[in-house]
């Protein structure tokens, strides 16, 4: 039996794993990795922001598949920034020392990046859509209505031969050792 007096481990936020997840270190993490970056997946014209959001976004999917949890990278980009003014407010407010640097200072973080999500029961959410009111519905994304902007890529495949184009090649190479 347990007893009462016995701890439970301290349930730790999702941004707040992600951010210690140990990525460097992770071989199945680092081969995928290795194996998107041979794709050409980076190209050597792509800015320093779009190969930070592109590392992101992997290292968020690598962490979702793992886990089995479900942060978005909006999540993820809120969390680091509350974490990056926490880290200026810090500095802003201790005097500069000339003595060595204290490393092992650790931050205090949120539970949450914003207000606690409460679950709407449909009642609610049906409010909500009826006053217009779409952006205060939990996880709801809005999605455009265009389509792609960008140009299309180009075929590298070479187009797949007709079935009469295979027979004619066929029957064109009649083998040397055959008899007819």
């Amino acid at each position: 039996m347990s007893s009462s007096s016995e701890s439970r481990p301290a349930t730790i936020n999702p941004l707040e794993q992600f951010t210690t997840y140990p990525f460097d270190t992770d071989q199945t993490y680092q081969q995928g990795l290795a194996s998107i970056l041979a794709g050409n997946a980076l190209s050597d014209n792509s800015s320093l922001d779009e190969r930070d959001e592109l590392l992101r976004r992997i290292k968020i999917f690598y962490f979702n598949k793992t886990t089995g949890n479900s942060i978005t990278i909006d999540e993820v980009k809120a969390y680091e920034q509350s974490l990056n003014q926490q880290d200026l407010e810090l500095e802003s407010l201790s005097p500069p020392s000339t003595g060595p640097v204290d490393t092992t200072t650790t931050v205090p973080t949120p539970s949450q990046t914003n207000e606690d999500t409460k679950i709407l029961s449909f009642a609610e959410i049906k409010e909500l859509i009826e006053a217009g009111r779409l952006d205060e519905i939990p996880n709801n994304k809005i999605i455009p209505d265009s389509l792609n902007d960008e140009t299309p890529s180009a075929s590298l495949v070479p187009a797949r031969k007709k079935p009469w184009e295979i027979v004619s090649e066929n029957q064109g190479a009649i083998p040397q050792d055959v008899e007819v």
